[in-house]
C-alpha cells in the first residue's frame, strides 16, 4: 500500500502554524515538499518529524532563518515545479490516472471480444 502524504491543511494543523507560513517555509526550501500534478503540495510525515525542531524554530524566529539552514544537515530538494522533467510529468499522469487507463483498456478488450466473437 502506498504511503499517505499529508496535505497542506493537515500539516498546518499538525505543526500548529498557519497555512500561509507553511507555504512560506516551502518556498524558502526549509520543508521538503512534493508537488503532485504541478499544483498540490504534499508532505511526508517522517521527513517532517525529523525536521520538526528546525521548522518550529524558523516559524517562531525569522532572524534565525539564514543560519539554521547552514548549521543542519543538507535539506532534500524541493520540487517547485520549475525543474520538473518530462518523466516527472508522465509519472504523475500515470499515478493519478491509472484507474482511467486500466478501465479504458478493459473496455477496449471487451469491445474487441464482443465485435470479433
Amino acid at each position: 500500500m502506498p504511503e499517505k502524504l499529508m496535505t497542506l491543511r493537515e500539516l498546518s494543523e499538525y505543526l500548529d502554524i498557519s497555512e500561509d507560513r507553511l507555504t512560506g517555509l516551502v518556498v524558502e526550501k526549509v520543508i521538503p515538499a512534493y508537488k503532485i500534478g504541478g499544483e498540490l503540495l504534499r508532505f511526508r510525515k517522517e521527513q517532517i518529524d525529523a525536521m520538526r525542531q528546525e521548522i518550529e524554530a524558523r516559524s517562531n524566529d525569522p532572524a534565525k532563518q539564514k543560519t539554521l539552514n547552514s548549521e543542519k544537515r543538507p535539506l532534500k530538494k524541493i520540487s517547485d515545479g520549475s525543474d520538473n522533467g518530462v518523466m516527472d510529468h508522465i509519472r504523475d499522469f500515470f499515478y493519478f490516472n491509472d484507474f482511467y487507463i486500466i478501465a479504458a483498456a478493459i473496455a477496449g478488450v471487451l469491445l474487441a471480444v464482443i465485435f470479433m466473437g
